[in-house]
């Protein structure tokens, strides 16, 4: 058993792709997942054209800067320009008779313009749609005679009103960053993980199962070399990203954080075995890679966020072991255990028996057919 690990890996480290697809690749994803801040950011430059001119449309521009947008006052002609320029983010129109209509209680549509989707447009219209909700039960309650009394009553409440503060009830505390890192990651471990496993393809092309045959050396244990190959290196990968997280780029890690990713590792060193146990060649092997693990990651979530696709996508996503294994890591910055909080551990856990039980068959199967080529 031994000689063969040690032969698999000699063979890894002899080639250069394959080197950086297993070892630098994984680092080179979590660092630049860890610098990216977008995630983080909440500011925004922000346009607003303001056809009503009144006192309550002038407020409504003051409170969209108080969540650290910048906030700026522009023309019909020029907003379009800037939101192709680059130079706005958003452009918010606030029409006229907005104040006079919403003084008689109707609903005034303020809408929103903007080239970057719904990330922009989501927490933009949220925000607005908050402040004129307050301000409207203000006035229900108040039933000022002038927009001047309701500012100037909105005011007293500011001052003098009740004064609600947000307070996290659990000790963690979610890093956006490290979870944008931690979905790079699940992507880029699937890619390495399944070319750790592709050197079986290569001892068929090289048939092994003649060698195998004339050495103490079963075709199961050929397997298990193979698998605890691919291991070494995935531990060779945590033990990078510890040494990332506390000397280079400090963050907050937890044991369990590594235990997920070690966890998740496995499952995709199981399918990567049923899939070297069932392609045809190595072309066809490699093929499949960047389209299976691309697919699962962009379906589940490891590149953007899964809000911002439709509802249909974000049920489907359940299907991908990218879903769970974000989700898991959300909990565990948490604070919250996964073996309280069993579904995604149970998913997880679903995937690498079935992914397990998939390798299991196909080297059944190649066993009844006496073809290890």
């Amino acid at each position: 058993m031994w000689p063969l690990i040690k032969n698999n890996c000699r063979i890894i480290l002899a080639r250069k792709v394959m080197l950086f697809m297993l070892l630098i690749l994984p680092m080179v994803a979590f660092s630049l997942g860890l610098l990216n801040n977008s995630t983080q950011i909440a500011r925004m430059n922000v346009g607003v054209v303001d056809h009503d001119n009144t006192l309550l449309s002038e407020t409504l521009t003051t409170l969209l800067s108080e969540d650290g947008s910048q906030v700026q006052a522009v023309a019909e002609a020029e907003a379009d320009d800037s939101l192709l320029k680059g130079t706005l983010e958003a452009v918010v129109t606030i029409p006229a008779g907005f104040e006079a209509d919403f003084m008689q209680a109707s609903d005034p549509e303020i809408p929103i313009r903007t080239l970057k989707g719904q990330e922009v447009t989501g927490s933009l219209k949220a925000g607005i749609d908050i402040t004129l909700s307050g301000l409207a039960r203000l006035r229900d309650i108040r039933q000022p005679e002038s927009a001047r009394a309701l500012v100037d009553a909105m005011k007293e409440v500011e001052t003098h009103g009740f004064q609600f503060k947000m307070q996290r009830i659990t000790t963690g505390e979610v890093n956006q960053a490290l979870n944008f890192a931690s979905g790079f990651l699940f992507y880029v471990l699937a890619m390495s993980m399944m070319q750790a496993t592709s050197l079986i393809l290569e001892e068929k092309h090289w048939n092994t199962l003649g060698r195998v045959r004339q050495a103490p050396v079963g075709k199961f244990a050929f397997l298990i070399a193979n698998f605890l190959s691919a291991v070494i290196f995935l531990l060779l990968n945590l033990l990078g990203l510890y040494l990332i997280t506390r000397f280079v780029m400090p963050v907050k890690t937890t044991f369990l954080m590594y235990l997920l990713w070690f966890y998740y590792g496995i499952i995709w060193i199981f399918f990567g075995i049923f899939l070297a146990l069932s392609a045809k060649s190595r072309a066809v092997y490699s093929s499949l890679i960047p389209i299976v693990t691309t697919i699962f990651a962009m379906l589940g979530g490891s590149f953007w966020p899964l809000w911002l696709m439709p509802p249909f996508m974000q049920k489907l996503a359940m299907i991908t072991p990218h879903y769970w294994a974000i989700d898991a890591m959300t909990l565990i910055q948490k604070g919250q255990s996964l073996l309280i909080q069993r579904t995604d551990l149970l998913a997880l856990t679903g995937f690498l028996v079935v992914f397990a039980s998939l390798g299991l068959f196909a080297l059944r199967r190649s066993q009844s057919l006496e073809t290890f080529y």
